[in-house]
């Protein structure tokens, strides 16, 4: 599949409109328990947002509120311009939905499970052909009974049925799991191309090189409360970059050292460090000494996530 470039992605994607996700105030306890406290949040049509956070962070109680299957104690939700309290049926009408747990029935066919969730939907399945395509289910699987099915192949079904009728908002939990590499790939295209077109990706996933890759934002949950909204290539570009170098003879970092640089890790012949900001000062201080290799990584979502959520940081 051809892969479109970012910025005529961005172009098609700049859609007038309600927000495809809304969520203002948004809180649910139990008891003395809270799942989520004052979530504010906006989605863009066409946009694709990630939802990061570790297990018990409140992510799946906010998709729940968000698909009207909880009832907020405090705040509201709006999909597609619908209050979920007041319109919840014409609202998830226009959702396609993942969960993070997929129940299947195992003694009916993949086909008649096909069938049988685009007949409960009042759209046509009409990206089912594309989707068995890029997900590599074949028409002799889908006559199989869904007992005999693999963890991935019953991960692909789920996929179909939840995209097959062209959903304006994708909520997908944890998609990928089960799936080989060539299928996530082929899968995350398909997801860029269908957002390209208009459609709008709220994606859940532990998987972060996955999210940077294909989310343009993230939110970040924890213990119920956003505590970040972030934009992917603006964390790329400002960013801390890890710099390993490794010289042909000795050398102190004070040879090299600039004001962006911080966490010196290494002396002698092999350090590591890192950089922020304009990289130039640093080049052109490495261009006077013995330099044998260098390799300057991309900020890390990753490392965002793990200073987040631990406090750990490479600095």
């Amino acid at each position: 599949m051809e892969r479109l470039s970012q910025d005529a992605e961005e172009t098609r994607s700049g859609l007038t409109g309600p927000p495809a996700l809304l969520a203002r105030g948004l809180t649910k306890s139990y008891g003395s328990t809270v799942g989520v406290s004052g979530v504010d949040l906006e989605v863009r049509q066409g946009e694709r947002f990630g939802f990061l956070g570790p297990n018990g962070a409140g992510k799946t109680t906010f998709i729940r509120l968000a698909l009207g299957l909880l009832r907020p104690s405090q705040g509201r939700v709006e999909v597609m311009g619908l209050d979920m309290a007041r319109d919840r049926l014409t609202a998830t009408e226009q959702v396609g939905y993942l969960p993070g747990e997929l129940g299947l029935i195992g003694n009916v066919s993949g086909l008649l499970t096909l069938d049988t969730l685009a007949a409960l939907h009042p759209r046509p399945p009409e990206r089912r052909a594309e989707l068995l395509d890029v997900l590599e289910l074949s028409r002799d699987d889908l006559d199989r009974h869904v007992r005999e099915y693999s963890r991935g192949m019953k991960q692909k079904l789920g996929l179909v049925a939840a995209l097959q009728h062209d959903p304006p908002l994708m909520i997908l939990d944890e998609p990928t799991g089960g799936l080989d590499p060539v299928v996530q790939d082929r899968l995350i295209e398909w997801l860029r191309a269908r957002c390209a077109a208009g459609r709008t990706l709220f994606f859940s996933s532990h998987i972060l090189s996955e999210v940077e890759q294909l989310c343009q934002r993230v939110g970040m949950i924890r213990g119920g409360e956003l505590v970040k909204v972030l934009d992917v290539h603006a964390v790329r570009r400002s960013g801390g970059r890890v710099v390993t170098v490794i010289f042909r003879r000795n050398v102190s970092p004070d040879e090299y050292r600039v004001p962006q640089l911080s966490g010196q890790v290494g002396a002698g012949t092999d350090h590591r460090f890192v950089i922020h900001g304009d990289p130039g000062p640093l080049l052109e201080r490495l261009s006077t000494l013995p330099v044998e290799d260098i390799t300057i990584e991309p900020p890390r979502l990753e490392d965002l996530f793990r200073t987040t959520y631990t406090g750990e940081s490479e600095e």
